[in-house]
């Protein structure tokens, strides 16, 4: 192995490990909000969980929000996220609709954000006591909410990253936003008390119905004198 291709492991594997720490962070932020409410324990309590430094902690995040919140890149599986990128490259085989982007997308991306679902791997219980801690604290409620576009705008980078486009290409941020809405309403579904199908079926409906929408509106603007 030459020196420059040991370089880049090198780098590949700190990022890695980099990426495995920042998870590990908020998904114990995460549960033990869950558990015990925003203020129901502290950063180096924390720290001690995951194994980590109060130094370190905040390498990774200014404050306890911010680890609750995270990073959108991080809660998507390696291999998920592979497969997703590769799905638009020239060997796929992926054909391209009108509007640039290729047919599997769509397909593609509920395959990511099941595996993303599958990843995180929280019990209902503590997805609502999470929730629960959320609307108790009106500073982690407004963290959540402010994310919304900045996880949106993530969503686009990857789309547009995978599709061969300019980062800020409209069509990936337009793909992103009608995505990023279902993905939102079939949570809201999924983690309501009443609820007992799977996020990976609420999902699939949610995605269809905006698809036919879509498909028929089309029709309707062509057909229209």
């Amino acid at each position: 192995m030459t020196e420059s291709a040991k370089s880049c492991a090198s780098h590949g594997l700190r990022a890695r490990k980099r990426e495995a720490t920042r998870s590990a962070i908020t998904t114990a932020a995460r549960l033990a909000t869950a558990q015990k409410g925003l203020n129901g324990f502290t950063i180096e309590q924390l720290c001690e969980e995951v194994g980590i430094s109060r130094r370190t902690f905040f390498n990774y995040f200014p404050s306890k929000e911010d680890a609750i919140v995270g990073h959108l890149l991080d809660e998507f599986p390696a291999d998920a996220m592979a497969t997703f990128l590769a799905g638009g490259s020239s060997e796929s085989g992926a054909e391209r609709g009108p509007n640039g982007l290729t047919t599997t997308l769509l397909g593609d991306l509920f395959e990511l954000t099941c595996a993303m679902a599958d990843e995180l791997n929280f019990t209902r219980e503590h997805l609502h006591d999470l929730i629960a801690a959320m609307k108790m604290e009106p500073q982690l409620m407004m963290k959540m909410m402010g994310s919304a576009e900045t996880r949106e705008h993530e969503f686009a980078a990857i789309i547009a990253q995978r599709e061969g486009l300019p980062m800020e290409a409209p069509v990936a941020l337009l793909a992103a936003s009608v995505f990023g809405s279902m993905s939102r309403r079939s949570s809201q579904t999924f983690f309501s008390e009443q609820n007992t199908r799977s996020y990976r079926e609420i999902l699939a409906d949610n995605l269809t119905s905006v698809h036919q929408f879509f498909v028929f509106s089309k029709l309707t603007i062509e057909g229209t004198p």
